[in-house]
């Protein structure tokens, strides 16, 4: 038999006063021989619950989203193999960064070149003008994407644009043109012609203007337009520029986004109008710039030259205004020779280019204050109406535009023969 020993102590003295010994309880060895055995089966059945709410949450969680429930009861054929869970392409994930933000933190002042889709996927035009902008200032390619005639110029993975066969692959490999634009430090703008579009008009007519005479209307060369009021002619365009985007292009700069303004446009039927043409035009902007945004893109448009001085929208939708609050930038197309002679009160607009300029880019200061656009003028690289346009000339032209303020610019040549010497060199 254990004896223990129990202590009674003399409160004076806190000493141990006696002491007996004292039998265990009865029962006592027994308790302590079955409590192991309750504790353990407590655990299981707490592991059993556990087990039992993490399944049940895991299925609930996974039919919300679309799954098959329980964990394991998907397609195990499929995945067995791998060991991985495979992404469905149904899902879009949310980028980690604001996009938006971003984009304007990186934002570098524009002095670009137009550069054709032919141009662009010709190896020994694009190593030229890569080793023009290598030595000078010039840090952007406005390249075409979807062309004058509604061509799409690499291949973009565009529903509409596949399936009428309105693809012609110019651009052979656009990921590894892009990839060679990063490398050299130039900023890729897309130019997509909106509703100039022969090709779309032709293969869907329903999408098409419609004449007074009958059928689709056609331009002084026989061109078709898309209708501006037809909004799947805008998700279209707005598709394409997405594509764009998506493989790295930094702007999508809109071009003839505007109602046709050449031959009997007094026969021109627009079904389903529904508004008037500025803001149809308008609308198409703020559709198109609330869908790129998120991409991290600019937006911008291309207007003419005029357009920055009168005040309507000369009968094709080009309300200045209206326009700018919808995109980044306005780009004014400012080439002195589309202006007549005693435009802005000069004899010769095109053979004053300094002036023109100055004037032109004056009226678009004015008009953008306000509203949130910044102007980006498209300058004369390019000789037409009996003036010959060189170095001086287009130097003229860039000294006036930034005299009024203005940080970028860029220049068109349909040729693709930039003159160097107008521009400043690389290390400037």
């Amino acid at each position: 038999m254990q004896y223990n020993r129990r202590f009674w102590y003399n409160r004076s003295t806190m000493a141990p006063a006696s002491y007996q010994r004292i039998a265990p309880r009865p029962g006592a060895a027994r308790r302590r021989r079955t409590r192991g055995p309750a504790l353990a089966l407590i655990a299981l059945l707490g592991a059993a619950v556990f087990a039992g709410g993490f399944i049940l949450f895991w299925s609930l969680g996974s039919w919300l989203v679309g799954g098959s429930g329980l964990p394991g009861s998907g397609d195990r054929a499929g995945n067995a193999s791998t060991g991985i869970l495979l992404a469905s392409s149904e899902y879009t994930l949310e980028p980690l960064v604001d996009l938006r933000a971003f984009r304007d933190l990186s934002y570098v002042p524009v002095k670009g070149v137009y550069v054709s889709s032919y141009g662009a996927g010709n190896e020994e035009i694009l190593a030229r003008l890569l080793a023009l902008a290598d030595r000078t200032e010039i840090n952007a390619f406005v390249i075409d994407v979807k062309d004058d005639f509604g061509k799409v110029t690499y291949s973009a993975d565009v529903p509409l644009a596949v399936s009428r066969g309105l693809i012609e692959k110019r651009i052979e490999d656009i990921d590894g043109l892009l990839a060679t634009l990063r490398k050299h430090g130039i900023t890729p703008i897309a130019r997509l012609v909106c509703f100039k579009d022969n090709d779309l008009a032709r293969k869907r007519p329903d999408l098409a203007v419609q004449s007074t005479e009958g059928g689709v209307w056609q331009d002084r060369k026989g061109l078709r337009y898309t209708n501006p009021y037809n909004h799947e002619v805008w998700e279209y365009n707005v598709q394409v520029a997405e594509d764009a985007a998506r493989r790295g292009f930094r702007e999508i700069q809109f071009d003839y986004v505007r109602f046709p303004s050449d031959g009997p446009v007094e026969q021109a039927v627009y079904p389903g109008e529904y508004t008037t043409k500025e803001e149809a035009i308008a609308g198409f902007l703020a559709f198109a710039r609330e869908r790129l945004e998120p991409l991290g893109v600019w937006v911008s448009a291309d207007v003419f030259g005029v357009t920055v001085h009168v005040k309507n929208d000369q009968g094709i939708g080009q309300q200045l205004e209206k326009m700018a609050r919808n995109v980044d930038l306005i780009c004014p197309m400012v080439y002195p020779s589309h202006y007549s002679q005693g435009y802005y009160g000069l004899e010769s607009p095109n053979a004053q280019p300094y002036e023109l300029i100055k004037k032109a880019m004056a009226d678009t200061a004015a008009r953008l204050a306000g509203t949130g656009a910044k102007g980006r003028p498209w300058l004369q690289d390019f000789s037409l109406g009996g003036v010959q346009y060189g170095a001086e000339e287009v130097k003229a032209q860039i000294r006036a535009a930034e005299e009024m303020g203005f940080d970028e610019w860029l220049l068109w040549d349909p040729a693709l023969k930039y003159v160097e010497a107008a521009l400043r060199p690389e290390s400037s």
